[in-house]
């Protein structure tokens, strides 16, 4: 009986000390090709970006400056036989850009929007939300986490800050009161094969769902597949404050249109127009007022490389201007309420399929409407990189 004890244990033994063994010999699965294995797709993009002025208007305009930023963005998406889908998507980076020493109604570096002020560079999850599709395609309803717009304002030849135009005005609409990625839901109905209806509400606080938040609807005409023509109307109930009482808090609304339409298969031109209530204004985290702009405006066209034989290359021009609050002054006597105007011109290198290089210059006239700390106008150059995969 002791000798078929110590038999059992011995094989106990052997076995214990050869089971990692056989594990390390045998393939470690990866995080990809678990996700291979449960049919989740997996993308992801990076991108750097150095700009450069020769003259501030913070300081001294005789000073210049430069900065790098970047950023990095990975995205899981899941879809099920039912015509829904489940995303999730990582966010990340870090640089001010040149925030610090140029001042702009429209941020010279949108890229740097994402980049958690500059301190952070661990990765934060940005949406994360389900989405069905059901009537035969006519009714989308996604919940969750969402980007705001994603889903409005968007415009095919002036939305993506890593590709075209770095210009924040050029890359989405600056003056609608959209909070970042929030608790949301949207609603989106295909009214006949060239209009769509959508309904938006975005929570304008972290942990609360109430009437404060952002409500939005938004009509989308569809003269052909890669034309599109948005008009909407916004209503947010939270976090401003009217100009004659700054100490009675006050919603805000406002109204777009958005317009890109394909002339032909090389070129692309698009416009948008925005504005919203000037008698109110916003408060920043330190509890002062913040001059913000209330209209404005931008037109541009995008050519495609194919043009001159280089399919993977594209060039874009744009110009626009914003205005600040014309009730503002009742705060500050020496408020301009002037536009400010901004010109942008890039030219992007398709390198391979995975990676683009994007020189580009930038030009303000007459920064913040004459609110900047110096009066000088502001010529930018910088160049963008971006790999994917």
């Amino acid at each position: 009986m002791r000798k078929l004890a110590t038999k059992i244990l011995a094989s106990a033994l052997v076995i214990a000390l050869l089971a990692p063994l056989k594990l390390i010999a045998q393939p470690v699965a990866t995080p990809v090709d678990a996700a291979q294995a449960l049919n989740i797709k997996v993308s992801g993009a990076s991108a750097f970006v150095f700009q450069g002025t020769s003259k501030d208007n913070v300081w001294n305009p005789d000073d210049g400056s430069n900065t790098v930023v970047y950023v990095f963005d990975l995205r899981l998406k899941k879809s099920f036989e039912n015509n829904g889908k489940v995303v999730v998507r990582f966010k990340g980076g870090r640089g001010h850009g040149l925030s610090q020493t140029v001042r702009t109604y429209a941020n010279v570096n949108a890229v740097s929007d994402s980049t958690f002020n500059g301190e952070l560079e661990l990765a934060k999850v940005t949406e994360l939300y389900y989405q069905q599709s059901c009537l035969n395609d006519k009714l989308t309803v996604s919940f969750g986490k969402l980007d705001f717009t994603s889903y409005f304002t968007g415009n095919r030849y002036s939305k993506d800050k890593n590709t075209q135009f770095i210009t924040s005005i050029f890359s989405g609409d600056k003056i609608i009161e959209a909070p970042p990625e929030r608790v949301a839901l949207n609603l989106r109905y295909a009214l006949c094969d060239k209009f769509d209806l959508s309904y938006a509400y975005s929570a304008t606080r972290t942990e609360h769902v109430d009437a404060d938040g952002l409500n939005a609807v938004q009509l989308t005409y569809k003269p052909s597949k890669k034309s599109n023509y948005k008009a909407y109307l916004w209503e947010n109930n939270g976090g401003s404050y009217s100009c004659k009482n700054i100490n009675k808090q006050s919603g805000n609304y406002g109204f777009g249109i958005s317009a890109d339409h394909e002339v032909n298969k090389i070129v692309g031109v698009f416009g948008r127009f925005s504005c919203k209530d000037s008698s109110v204004t916003t408060l920043n985290k330190a509890g002062d007022r913040e001059i913000k702009p209330t209209l404005s405006w931008d037109l541009g066209l995008q050519v495609e490389g194919s043009a001159w034989s280089r399919k993977s290359d594209a060039t874009g021009f744009a110009i626009g201007q914003m205005y600040g609050s014309s009730e503002f002054r009742n705060f500050d006597a020496n408020y301009k309420n002037g536009a400010e105007t901004e010109f942008e011109l890039y030219y992007r290198i398709g390198v391979n399929r995975h990676l683009g290089i994007t020189p580009a210059i930038q030009y303000f006239i007459n920064p913040r409407g004459g609110n900047a700390p110096l009066s000088t106008n502001v010529f930018i150059a910088g160049i963008r990189t971006r790999f994917d995969f």
